[in-house]
């Protein structure tokens, strides 16, 4: 593949995403964050195993996983707090490998804010652009900004410990982009806020490096956290990228098991694909199935996801059709989850809006589900 000029004597390879199907070659003037064939090792761990990515300017990207899928350690790589052991790293075409946090010109938010305690909000902000030599003049300015960008206008004099967790992760971020970072990394940083207060710091967060046009890199294992503040989601699995895609296309089009498994609760039955457009499942009838290539004969993973079966009433037909019996009831509020025993000898779960059952089903009670091919997907089983 040929190499994109990104710096004087420097050149970086295109950057494809891992999951080809959907893969995305970004032209040099477009990526603010190009990482090449990263490495990182721990004496006989291998922590990130050969990682490319690349992050448009002005583009939030998730890097999401389960604890030791080397999100955490891509992150510290990207910030300078872990040098590679093989690979580069590039920030607006410029090769940062060796170079030290200072001089990344990156801002960072951590779950625990680090802020300091001795010291009142404002200076606390204002501590990048003292270490940058800014004019006392010019940086008590874009202080006030950043104070009124995260909605702490009036807040500058009090302490870390004067203020709820909201307002000191508000702070932290305040912090971040008061010397207008050319990257924002984010590290779990709504981690120690209860719920209902991550979810408005999740919007308030997205709306502001919008509003700014930052890139960002974002690390959580949250998966709903990493759907609502996303452009791209890159899935990271035993030190590499698993796929990398949008929401949607993560969500929606697993390109293996562990993505299927992690991207939130799902049916996923093993089958043989027998001929297109038909599979067996193991133990149990044959379903109707999309075409996909992958060949005639093989074992396929089919990913039905809870929403999608659905139950028939009289009269009303699906492609796939199955009666069973109510095996386990597990009222959520508006949906309601149902673990069914089909009849054909497997089982699949199912969540339906409480409004639309007219009632929740009890345990024992029969009814027949469907669901049409295109609501499943295939996927590798292997």
């Amino acid at each position: 593949m040929a190499a994109a000029k990104i710096a004087s004597g420097q050149s970086a390879p295109d950057i494809r995403a891992p999951d080809q199907a959907s893969a995305v070659v970004l032209a040099p003037d477009e990526i603010g964050l190009a990482v090449s064939a990263v490495v990182r090792r721990f004496g006989k761990v291998v922590a990130l195993g050969g990682v490319d990515l690349a992050v448009r300017r002005g583009e939030l990207l998730t890097l999401l996983g389960p604890s030791g899928s080397g999100k955490t350690t891509l992150l510290k790589v990207i910030a300078g707090f872990e040098i590679p052991d093989e690979g580069a790293v590039f920030l607006d075409g410029r090769d940062v490998t060796f170079a030290t946090p200072a001089k990344r010109g990156v801002g960072m938010v951590f779950q625990n804010y680090a802020l300091f305690p001795h010291m009142s909000i404002a200076d606390n902000i204002a501590f990048p652009l003292e270490m940058r030599k800014v004019a006392r003049n010019e940086a008590r300015g874009r202080v006030e900004r950043a104070l009124k960008l995260v909605d702490l206008t009036g807040l500058g004099e009090r302490f870390p410990r004067q203020l709820s967790g909201g307002q000191q992760q508000r702070a932290a971020l305040a912090r971040a982009i008061v010397f207008d970072p050319k990257l924002l990394l984010l590290d779990e940083p709504f981690g120690a806020l209860d719920r209902k207060l991550r979810e408005q710091m999740q919007l308030e967060v997205r709306r502001l490096q919008q509003k700014l046009g930052l890139t960002a890199v974002f690390v959580t294992h949250d998966q709903e956290e990493a759907l609502i503040m996303s452009d791209r989601i890159a899935v990271m699995e035993q030190g590499r990228i698993a796929q990398l895609g949008t929401p949607q296309q993560v969500f929606h089009h697993p390109t293996s098991r562990f993505v299927a498994g992690f991207m939130g609760e799902s049916n996923l039955i093993r089958a043989r694909l027998t001929e297109p457009g038909s599979a067996v499942v193991e133990g149990g009838p044959a379903v109707r199935v999309r075409e996909a290539p992958l060949g005639s004969n093989r074992e396929v993973g089919l990913l039905l996801r809870l929403e999608r079966p659905r139950a028939l009433g009289d009269g009303e037909v699906a492609e796939n059709e199955f009666p069973g019996s109510v095996s386990e009831v597990i009222y959520l509020g508006e949906a309601v989850k149902y673990r069914i025993r089909l009849d054909a000898g497997f089982e699949i779960v199912v969540r339906w809006p409480y409004r639309e059952a007219k009632g929740a089903l009890a345990v024992g009670d029969r009814l027949r589900v469907g669901w049409d091919r295109v609501d499943a997907e295939l996927i590798e089983w292997t």
